[in-house]
């Protein structure tokens, strides 16, 4: 151990000589790739002799490579959560009254999850188009879930999502833009939403799932109803997995399946003909999700007035400018990080 004075002070610290340092970057549910990368790191001899990190980075490198992956799920709701409940403590809103928990009719719940799971195949063509250009970060993650409790993968991947993040995202940020009107409010959030992940590949569609989200509420009047679409979307996978992983050979099956993914993505024209059949597949059940939206807001006496708001437009209808320079800023910072990290 070495003893330095620093500069402008008699106390003497002790200096070491780091010579391995790393430094893990945020990026909410990206943030899971640090442990295994760490595990990685550990299972072939190097140790960093310092870590360092930001956001969710800094989460792991605190905890260390002994997270589990579900905690790192809590983690990343915890992140989201906190700072809106701070939010709302800080401007004492009524959550009540300030967000429609209006009691959602079992039919309409019902309804609900079904345009949630039809609403899939398009969230599946969407990350495909997005997967040629962008890494797909939550692959690898939800398949390492398997090795959990079926609740427990619901739980994490499903449910407390659902929950959460549609309290921050339709709750909060929608709620503060719908005086200024329902499209650009829904588009907006959709938006926020979507840069949340950090990463190129979940903005695409979680972009496009929040539009649609915002649109259900508007179409209950219930924030319920996003809840039950945006679990019935991220349910899919584990239950996919849970199924697969329950058939013999299932594991053996998943991985066959990887390989067969990523073979077929160095032919161009087999990539191109699976684009085509998924966007025909999605397209469809788009339609199908169509027909069920319209019910449920028929249902629910809000059709008329969903298509007037729509009518609109993003015209502000409260004098009040929807895109400011602060949002404008924050749009452009997610972005350049996203970028970064994405190709460089």
């Amino acid at each position: 151990m070495k003893l330095k004075r620093l500069h402008g002070s008699n106390l003497p610290v002790e200096v070491r000589p780091y010579r391995v340092g790393l430094t893990l970057s945020g990026g909410g549910a990206k943030g899971f790739a640090h442990v295994g990368a760490l595990k990685a790191m550990e299972e072939l001899g190097i140790r960093p002799d310092i870590i360092s990190g930001t956001s969710a980075g800094a989460v792991i490198a605190v905890t260390g490579v002994n997270i589990p992956l579900w905690g790192s799920y809590l983690i990343s709701q915890a992140i989201v959560l906190l700072p809106a409940l701070v939010y709302v403590a800080v401007h004492k809103i009524n959550i009540i009254a300030c967000m429609p928990y209006r009691k959602l009719r079992i039919s309409d719940g019902l309804l609900s999850l079904l345009i949630g799971y039809t609403l899939i195949p398009l969230m599946l063509f969407i990350n495909s188009v997005s997967g040629l250009f962008s890494t797909n970060y939550v692959q690898g993650s939800v398949q390492e879930l398997v090795a959990y409790p079926f609740w427990l993968q619901l739980l994490i991947i499903a449910v407390l999502p659902a929950c959460v993040e549609e309290f921050v995202f339709r709750g909060l940020i929608y709620h503060s833009y719908r005086k200024n009107g329902i499209l650009g409010a829904a588009v907006l959030s959709g938006l926020v939403f979507g840069l949340m992940h950090l990463n190129i590949n979940q903005l695409s569609y979680a972009a496009v799932m929040g539009i649609i989200f915002a649109l259900l509420v508007e179409a209950t009047g219930s924030m319920y109803s996003s809840m039950l679409a945006h679990f019935a979307a991220n349910s899919y996978s584990v239950i996919l997995m849970q199924l697969v992983s329950m058939t013999s050979g299932g594991s053996e099956l998943l991985e066959q399946s990887a390989q067969a993914a990523e073979s077929s993505m160095n032919s161009v024209p087999v990539i191109i003909a699976q684009l085509v059949m998924l966007g025909l597949v999605a397209a469809g059940f788009l339609g199908i999700a169509y027909l069920l939206f319209k019910k449920i807001a028929v249902r629910n006496g809000r059709w008329e007035y969903l298509k007037e708001q729509l009518h609109k437009g993003f015209k502000p209808q409260n004098g009040e400018r929807f895109i400011t320079p602060p949002l404008i800023a924050t749009v452009a910072a997610a972005l350049a990080y996203m970028l970064y990290i994405e190709f460089i």
